[in-house]
């Protein structure tokens, strides 16, 4: 017989295991680029499921987070202001006046909106609006201190963004009045 088939035949563990290397070694040549695709496709799916596992973790009393936002919503809106009830928006601040001893010369509902709320601005409202208001009042520096913390507590959802104070002059002024301008600013239901 041949040599060569002798040898084999001597060492059969030797030529069976260089066989499989040598398959080994074709397979992982000719799937090399599959093995780097599917390694960046392993790791996407272990990513989205680690996702997928805190969304879930934190989807945990869902509808009871969902039914408290909806107690919120319902709180804020009916604390709104709405638009088209000018004269009862109005009448609001003027009802201080008998709350507290100042005296509330104007009263007036600005018809742009403030830019820092419309679209675009740097705190767009996105569900509600604001009205802008100008009030005058003049009384004591305590009682626009006081009229100013009553805007703060005042279950309607607003603030002062603008507070011009003047000793109060001209001949029914009174020593030691003070003559206030405001701007607030109040959440209102959205334009239609």
């Amino acid at each position: 017989m041949n040599p060569v088939v002798d040898k084999l035949k001597q060492y059969p563990i030797a030529v069976f295991g260089t066989l499989i290397l040598i398959l080994c070694l074709g397979a992982g040549f000719m799937r090399g680029g599959v093995i780097a695709e599917l390694s960046t496709h392993e790791a996407e799916l272990v990513a989205r499921l680690s996702t997928i596992n805190e969304n879930l973790k934190n989807s945990k009393d869902l509808e009871q987070q969902l039914s408290t936002l909806e107690g919120y919503i319902s709180s804020i809106d009916e604390r709104l202001f709405s638009r088209r009830a000018r004269s009862i928006n109005t009448a609001f601040f003027y009802s201080f006046e008998d709350k507290l001893d100042i005296f509330i010369s104007d009263v007036s509902q600005l018809s742009a909106e403030d830019p820092a709320l419309i679209k675009g601005g740097p705190h767009e409202l996105k569900l509600y609006s604001g009205i802008s208001y100008k009030i005058s009042a003049s009384g004591t520096f305590q009682e626009i201190l006081g009229f100013i913390y009553e805007i703060y507590k005042a279950d309607s959802l607003m603030r002062v963004v603008d507070l011009q104070l003047d000793v109060a002059t001209g001949q029914s002024a009174v020593q030691g009045t003070f003559s206030a301008r405001l701007r607030v600013i109040v959440l209102a239901d959205k334009d239609k």
